[in-house]
């Protein structure tokens, strides 16, 4: 407190001037104490959070980075469940296919959606070596492998050997909007009046016929077209041929017929499926032609 004009001091001025030097010891003391409970308590606090951080949740925390800093992602799950699925085959089948001739058969089918398939294939079996043939399967397509009029003292025992399988990923900015779209719109070949004549009965060569219309009713104009035809007893395979349409224009109609020179059993189904390897350019007609 500021003394008054006469600098002296006031009685409340000397009353607090004696009781600071009175106590002025104990204050300190007091103060020194406070000080050193709140150090104390900052130390111990500090003590223990640093024991909880290295023993308790220090702990968790640094486990939880590790996690962070861990690959999550299966890359081979991935890895694997995107490689394609291998071809899928069923025994050959030996069908006769008048004397001394045999046609070989062999149920193939490509269960991937995203892939297709090109490769060797033969059939081979005791006292015969089939060459080797080029072939192909569209993605999920199931179709049978053959080798026509293979000459043969006896009924051969067939097996199918495939080799040097290429698989190609079907690209989907060529493919638009999806590949069973696209694909339908260049396979639309309308099949139909498909018959099936058995031999005449005075005829001395026994002549079967299966006959069929084809039209192309794509946009596409196609260098030729191969149809496999299947007859069927039941379910059995009991003949089989190939013919060849060339220069199948979009919208042309063509007459199709298939002959066999050799008794068949009862006859009960006809097939007939085209064979065009779709991603193959050269399998279509250019412009003009």
């Amino acid at each position: 407190m500021p003394p008054d004009q006469n600098n002296k001091l006031t009685e409340d001025q000397l009353k607090v001037g004696y009781w600071w030097v009175t106590h002025k010891v104990q204050v300190k003391k007091v103060f020194t104490v406070a000080l050193a409970v709140v150090a104390f308590s900052l130390l111990g606090y500090g003590a223990w959070g640093f024991a909880d951080w290295f023993f308790g949740s220090g702990v968790r925390e640094r486990q939880e980075i590790g996690l962070l800093t861990q690959n999550w992602t299966d890359y081979a799950f991935f890895r694997e469940s995107s490689q394609p699925d291998p071809m899928t085959t069923q025994s050959a089948e030996t069908v006769s296919a008048g004397e001394g001739r045999y046609d070989m058969i062999a149920k193939v089918s490509n269960p991937n959606q995203r892939w297709w398939m090109e490769f060797d294939y033969r059939f081979v079996g005791a006292g015969f070596d089939d060459s080797y043939k080029k072939g192909y399967l569209l993605p999920t397509e199931a179709k049978y492998l053959y080798s026509l009029a293979v000459e043969s003292d006896s009924k051969p025992s067939a097996a199918l050997e495939v080799a040097d399988i290429v698989l190609h990923r079907v690209d989907n900015h060529v493919v638009q909007p999806d590949y069973r779209t696209w694909a339908t719109v260049r396979l639309n070949f309308i099949i139909e009046d498909i018959k099936f004549a058995e031999p005449e009965k005075d005829s001395p060569i026994p002549i079967s016929r299966a006959s069929f219309n084809v039209t192309n009713d794509t946009a596409f104009g196609y260098v030729s077209v191969p149809f496999f035809v299947t007859l069927l007893s039941g379910n059995r395979v009991v003949g089989v041929n190939r013919v060849v349409i060339s220069q199948l224009r979009a919208g042309d109609t063509r007459q199709v017929e298939a002959s066999w020179f050799n008794d068949l059993p009862n006859v009960t189904r006809v097939e007939v499926k085209p064979e065009v390897n779709l991603f193959d350019d050269r399998a279509y007609l250019k412009p003009g032609e």
